[in-house]
């Protein structure tokens, strides 16, 4: 008799993955992060697309010059994981990518999402109204 047990849910907490990075660029996205709860974690290109089908991450931040080796490459392992795509040359610029990028999530987070149809009740209409409010418009014109 197989017993009765709840199918194991899988939560990714939102993450940034690093590829390459200096350490000092490294440091300071680990800074930049901090106070938003966004992880971040560091790969290598033997692990990328491994490590990016395992944590999903929200951005995959790269340094310039191993993007510039084969920028095809990085651009379809974002877009495979739902990832957006970073590029940073120095610790300012992956400070300023990472900045933008809490102040999407701030903003997307302040406001509530769209109604939905599940949320609202559908009118229903009688197919004798909608004729004679297509026929009370087209007398109109």
């Amino acid at each position: 008799m197989a017993l009765d047990r709840p199918t194991p849910v899988t939560f990714h907490a939102p993450m940034v993955l690093a590829v390459g990075l200096p350490p000092a660029t490294l440091s300071r996205a680990g800074v930049v992060l901090e106070p938003s709860g966004v992880a971040l974690r560091e790969s290598n290109l033997l692990d990328l697309r491994s490590d990016s089908a395992k944590y999903r991450p929200l951005v995959l931040l790269v340094d310039a010059e191993l993007y510039d080796f084969d920028p095809e490459a990085f651009d379809m392992v974002a877009q495979d994981v739902g990832a957006k795509l970073g590029v940073a040359g120095s610790a300012r610029e992956a400070e300023v990518t990472l900045g933008q990028l809490m102040a999407a999530l701030a903003r997307k987070s302040a406001f509530p999402p769209p109604p939905s149809s599940a949320d609202a009740k559908t009118d229903k209409w009688d197919f004798s109204e909608v004729v004679a409010a297509v026929a009370a418009q087209g007398g109109r014109e």
